[in-house]
């Protein structure tokens, strides 16, 4: 028997269309439905999720969710999880297993993680994930939530601290190759996004715009929907250069650093200096583009960078 493939994963970088609903939201309902698990019939509704536990306003958000799922004729079904013991909760866990789909929604990756992460529903959301049964969706912080490791901050903390060693966050593996932003060209997190890279060149960066999902197929494909574009960033070849300095192998400058669930404040801020990173792998996918990875056409510049997403 050949092993099932992991689930669809979706990455919506924030601020989709819930009211319509959008883009987004209709193409992740059809691909969920288009992917779901054989066993389920194929003209029943979609059994989904919402994970509000990243929001400040969770009520609020699943106000919005709830009509516009159902508006696509899914069966949405809220997981208000506010603490990690709730996490545990026979209730919680009965859910997700009955569900097709999890959405994770926006609001404070950090909090978010801190409350599932090492949980029994973290443990149930990898094993349905890996053997098919369960497709995952995160938009905002619940798409960088998916990643290796995750941004915090904000941009003005990020380009201080450019080049500096520091710890970085562990996020819930859902996609372990990668270091995901959101909000990505409204916000200007290009700068955010290099740092992240840079201190950790194995992982590749991959940065959503709002109102765009990059839809992934593990070990088929991946797609871009929406009205903006997905920007991908390699590190692995790149060398760091400081003013006044020697080059520095991007792994090597990583070295200092460790995956860990806090952050390590410096003492003092770092006096100003210029950094350069070279060569850097800069990729744009506007939406429309889609890619199988079986494909003899596959264009050969893209062949690491979509194996790491999608492989």
């Amino acid at each position: 028997m050949v092993p099932a493939l992991p689930s669809l994963l979706a990455l919506i970088g924030g601020n989709e269309d819930r009211l319509t609903p959008g883009t987004v939201l209709r193409d992740l309902v059809a691909a969920c439905r288009a992917e779901r698990h054989a066993a389920r019939p194929a003209d029943a509704a979609l059994r989904l999720v919402v994970l509000s536990t990243a929001s400040g306003e969770p009520e609020f958000l699943w106000s919005q969710y709830e009509p516009a799922f159902r508006a696509l004729g899914a069966e949405p079904r809220w997981l208000d999880i506010r603490e990690r013991a709730a996490a545990a909760h026979p209730d919680t866990l009965a859910a997700l297993r009955d569900a097709d789909l999890l959405f994770m929604t926006g609001g404070d990756q950090e909090r978010l993680v801190d409350i599932v992460a090492g949980t029994p529903l973290h443990a149930l959301i990898l094993d349905r994930h890996a053997r098919g049964e369960l497709a995952i969706a995160g938009t905002s912080a619940g798409a960088s939530a998916l990643g290796a490791h995750m941004p915090v901050g904000d941009l003005n903390e990020q380009i201080i601290a450019l080049g500096q060693p520091e710890s970085l966050h562990a996020a819930l593996g859902l996609l372990p190759a990668l270091v995901i932003d959101q909000h990505f060209a409204q916000r200007r997190r290009h700068a955010r996004l290099m740092h992240l890279v840079m201190l950790s060149p194995r992982h590749l960066g991959v940065g959503v715009d709002e109102d765009t999902a990059l839809l992934i197929r593990p070990g088929r494909g991946l797609r871009v929907v929406g009205s903006g574009a997905v920007t991908l960033i390699d590190g692995s070849r790149a060398s760091e250069r400081r003013e006044g300095g020697a080059p520095t192998s991007a792994s090597a400058s990583a070295s200092a650093s460790t995956v860990t669930s806090t952050s390590a404040s410096p003492t003092t801020s770092p006096e100003p200096r210029a950094v350069a990173i070279e060569p850097l792998g800069f990729f744009l996918l506007p939406s429309g583009c889609a890619f199988e990875l079986s494909s003899p056409s596959l264009p050969a510049h893209l062949h690491r960078v979509l194996h790491a997403i999608a492989g």
